[in-house]
């Protein structure tokens, strides 16, 4: 989805005024007006009652998030920054599961091309039966949705693709170190499951 940015053109507009029995005329100038670039109102909810209690491994990172990140250089000789972002968590389905959205860079920053900023959300439930969770991940830039299933504790939480990508590897996302201010996050290529590379780092340092 390609999203521009309009600009609304705000018309002169001719009024008639009378002060002390006189008629005159007042013009409002011309102007050209741009929208702000605006996030929906942050709502975090609250966990349903009779929820999976397994719902609060992931619930502890409700709220708003500022991160950093770097990415491995294409050749492997160390770590480059990249775009940060800005990353809500909220309760979800009446309060049954986990959405967050992601938006980079984070809307503080201004872009001339809207369709450059990138828009991503998860959806998370979590399955009693087979104790596990299951995940979507979905951005405006994407073809398909990519599917997830994870394994968490209060520690770490741990999402892996059942399939290969596009480039041939399953991926796997780790959250760790988790704390009421901050987490860690990474992501790790394998095309076999066995050994592990890591190419993605996130750090959240909590807003609100």
């Amino acid at each position: 989805m390609i999203f521009q940015k309009p600009a609304f053109i705000v018309l002169s507009l001719v009024v008639f005024n009378t002060f002390a029995g006189v008629t005159y005329l007042s013009v409002a100038h011309s102007e050209t007006v741009k929208p702000k670039i605006n996030d929906s109102t942050f709502q975090a909810g609250e966990m349903a009652a009779g929820a999976p209690p397994e719902l609060r491994h992931w619930g502890q990172l409700v709220g708003q998030w500022s991160t950093t990140e770097e990415s491995l250089k294409q050749d492997g000789s160390g770590w480059q920054p990249s775009k940060g972002a800005d990353w809500n968590f909220m309760w979800a389905f009446n309060g049954w599961g986990i959405q967050d959205n992601y938006t980079s860079p984070p809307l503080s920053q201004a872009l001339d091309d809207e369709s450059k900023r990138q828009r991503g959300i998860n959806l998370r439930i979590f399955n009693p039966e087979e104790k596990q969770w299951v995940m979507t991940w979905l951005t405006t830039a994407s073809k398909k949705p990519q599917s997830f299933v994870a394994s968490s504790t209060t520690d770490e939480l741990v999402m892996l693709t059942e399939t290969k990508d596009a480039r041939g590897n399953y991926n796997r996302i780790t959250f760790f170190d988790i704390s009421d201010t901050k987490f860690e996050w990474k992501l790790e290529w394998s095309q076999d499951q066995e050994s592990w590379l890591e190419v993605y780092r996130i750090h959240g340092v909590r807003k609100q």
